[in-house]
């Protein structure tokens, strides 16, 4: 889970700003930049979106806190709408 927080080097990530990802993990749909991120990454994302009740009481303590994560569960997610679409944080897309 420590990857959530590393930072990518580069500038604006997927996701951020205008650019929203959603995901419909009930349907086992993942946005096309989903798919382009290694397995293992893929892996924490859906970890992270079946397991919300685990990580809310995981802190992460790589200064996340100061972008408004509150959890490491919100490292991997934004929110989540009353349709079941998952908003993705980009946060360890590299």
């Amino acid at each position: 889970m420590a990857t959530a927080c590393a930072p990518s080097g580069q500038g604006a990530r997927w996701g951020d700003g205008l650019t929203p990802l959603y995901a419909r993990p009930d349907r086992d749909e993942w946005p096309d930049v989903f798919h382009e991120q290694d397995a293992e990454v893929q892996a924490m994302y859906r970890y992270a979106v079946a397991n919300r009740e685990v990580l809310r009481w995981m802190p992460c303590f790589c200064g996340c806190v100061n972008g408004g994560h509150e959890s490491n569960y919100d490292c991997y997610v934004r929110s989540v709408q009353p349709d079941g679409r998952v908003r993705l944080d980009t946060m360890s897309f590299g």
